[in-house]
């Protein structure tokens, strides 16, 4: 018999959906790793039964925090300062960094403090502070003799 080159046109008459989806699905066969008792608090049917009765929403795990972000732009730039910050720390020598327990995070609380400036400058870490009521000497300016 010649084969027509009609296509084949699937119809729910002809064509057994759960045959090919028993065929081609996926079939999980390893037990699941979801909660089952945290079911009903997930329900978005039992929330809103709760939120008629109640008038509240369930808590949320995370409080929101209110605070002055405005030096953080985008997540981005946030997570290559924190590399940023992570790199120029293990550029620093060995001893220096286990002196903060090989933890950039120490680093960054010791020199918060300002109590800490002056053993920081004798670590290299931060350059000495200049006083600033004593005169700015210029390199360049002439001498009180060169002028005259």
């Amino acid at each position: 018999m010649a084969k027509s080159n009609t296509p084949f046109l699937r119809t729910p008459y002809n064509y057994d959906t759960n045959a090919a989806s028993d065929e081609s699905g996926l079939a999980c066969e390893e037990p699941t790793l979801a909660q089952q008792h945290f079911k009903d608090e997930c329900d978005i049917n039992n929330i809103l039964k709760q939120f008629n009765v109640t008038g509240m929403l369930p808590n949320q795990p995370l409080s929101p925090r209110y605070g002055d972000f405005t030096g953080i732009s985008d997540y981005k730039t946030a997570i290559d300062r924190v590399i940023a910050a992570e790199e120029e720390f293990m550029a620093l020598p060995a001893q220096l960094r286990a002196r903060f327990d090989n933890d950039p995070e120490n680093l960054i609380t010791f020199l918060d403090n300002e109590e800490n400036r002056s053993e920081a400058e004798k670590l290299g870490l931060l350059e000495p502070k200049q006083d600033l009521n004593a005169p700015a000497v210029e390199e360049n300016a002439p001498t009180p003799s060169e002028s005259a």
